[in-house]
């Protein structure tokens, strides 16, 4: 649940960070391109500014008539060159060649009708870029030092004079490598960002399992320990329930028995010796009345041990016939508040419930020394509320009132636990003037015990 959606969040971060040095490769692959271009583009202009500065002595030579001036500047044209594949060729405004230093046969021949391999018109596009004041043209030319056909940036301007056109070119071969090596430097960043991305994933996965792993091993631990708390809890338990039921067993029960059988016998040997007096008689009764009250003790335990009150008739009616026979039993006033749960409360629910009043009923009559107990059960929006309140001498543990059942005996205890089953919350309050017993039960933990 923690390494899958930090996985995809890496996932996500690093598609993002891959398209947008993407994005910004593309964006400086441009620029650079454009930027290239323009150098190229400036360097056109300049070489074929000074070509044509070259031939500015022949145009303003009066020694030399026309014919000469041009057969001058042609030879010049063929000569001159720069860089690896830098030239200069001219053309007549009708498309004929007169100087082409690479490719001689083209001179003295008409190309105007000269296209390229992808049906650009070549010669007309460059005559008309010269005739505007002079322009660029795009096409596919044979480069000179490898003989293949690239792309090549031409560059034309006119000499008026002649009706000619001067131009050159650049072969931009060299800006598709130059950019293809900035790709590859863009993909090489884009493959770095991606590992370092997968790494810090990697070892935040690792990180996020080895914690996971401590938390849980951690977790068993301490789950060890309340269950070792809890087997021991079980047991105590069980056995203070089995002391106090041997208890009852012999100090109530046992005791009541013995009694009836010594009257039985006392009466058997009284018939037998015929004596007809009122002896056998008052015997029989008394016994009688032994065994009633062995009845009652008999019930008292059967209902302490599970009220079957509670399943027969509700949790009121048996909260009600606890609360009778407490006030009866110790002369403490006890006044209760009813609510009608209906069938608002599963059976698990309305035993914590009794279970919680019961003991508390029982510390109160054991340690509080109370006149006075009010026991009110409430329902609210966040769900069923128990309030139980003595007005005895309390009890003082360091001087705080609100305490932990923790702190105390198994009792308090099993009541806190009851509560907290059920997501409960659970408090005791204890003052000089009384202690107050809450417990509440939220709606939506009910289906805990369905």
């Amino acid at each position: 649940m923690t390494v899958v959606p930090m996985l995809l969040g890496m996932l996500i971060v690093s598609l993002l960070v891959n398209s947008q040095i993407r994005q910004l490769s593309e964006q400086q692959s441009d620029v650079f391109h454009d930027a290239l271009l323009n150098v190229y583009q400036e360097e056109l202009v300049k070489v074929t500014q000074l070509a044509q500065s070259s031939l500015t002595p022949l145009l303003t030579n009066s020694n030399l008539t026309e014919e000469q001036k041009r057969e001058e500047a042609k030879a010049i044209l063929t000569k001159l060159a720069y860089a690896d594949d830098g030239y200069f060729f001219v053309y007549g405004v009708d498309g004929e060649n007169l100087v082409h230093p690479k490719q001689p046969f083209r001179v003295g021949k008409n190309w105007w009708d000269l296209a390229d391999s992808e049906g650009q018109l070549i010669i007309q596009d460059l005559i008309e870029q010269a005739e505007s004041g002079g322009g660029y043209t795009n096409y596919l030319w044979e480069q000179p030092s490898s003989g293949e056909i690239t792309k090549k940036l031409g560059y034309a301007e006119m000499i008026a004079d002649w009706d000619w056109i001067v131009g050159t070119g650049v072969y931009i071969d060299d800006i598709d490598r130059q950019l293809q090596a900035l790709n590859a430097l863009f993909e090489n960043q884009i493959k770095e960002t991606s590992l370092s991305v997968m790494a810090i994933a990697a070892a935040a996965v690792v990180a996020v399992v080895l914690c996971g792993l401590a938390v849980q091993i951690n977790e068993l631990r301490s789950a060890d320990q309340k269950l070792v708390m809890l087997t021991k809890r079980i047991m105590t338990t069980q056995d203070e329930e089995r002391r106090r039921v041997s208890r009852e067993l012999h100090d109530g029960i046992s005791q009541r028995l013995v009694a009836i059988k010594y009257s039985l016998e006392e009466a058997r040997l009284a018939h037998d010796s015929d004596q007809h007096d009122a002896a056998p008689d008052s015997l029989i009764r008394s016994s009688e009345a032994q065994l009633d009250d062995t009845l009652m003790e008999v019930r008292r335990m059967s209902r302490d041990l599970h009220p079957s009150i509670l399943d027969d008739l509700g949790l009121m009616v048996a909260v009600e016939s606890l609360v009778e026979q407490f006030s009866r039993r110790t002369g403490i006033e006890v006044s209760l508040t009813k609510v009608p749960f209906r069938n608002l409360l599963n059976t698990s629910a309305k035993t914590a419930l009794y279970r919680v009043t019961q003991e508390a009923l029982s510390n109160i009559e054991r340690h509080s020394k109370a006149d006075k107990v009010h026991v009110a059960f409430e329902i609210k929006k966040d769900g069923f509320h128990l309030t139980i309140q003595d007005d005895g001498i309390g009890f003082d543990k360091n001087g705080k009132q609100h305490t932990k059942p923790d702190e105390f005996g198994l009792g308090l205890r099993n009541m806190s636990e009851r509560i907290n089953y059920f997501k409960g919350k659970f408090d005791i309050v204890s003052t000089a003037a009384g202690t107050t017993v809450l417990a509440s039960i939220p709606r939506t933990s009910l289906s805990l015990s369905q």
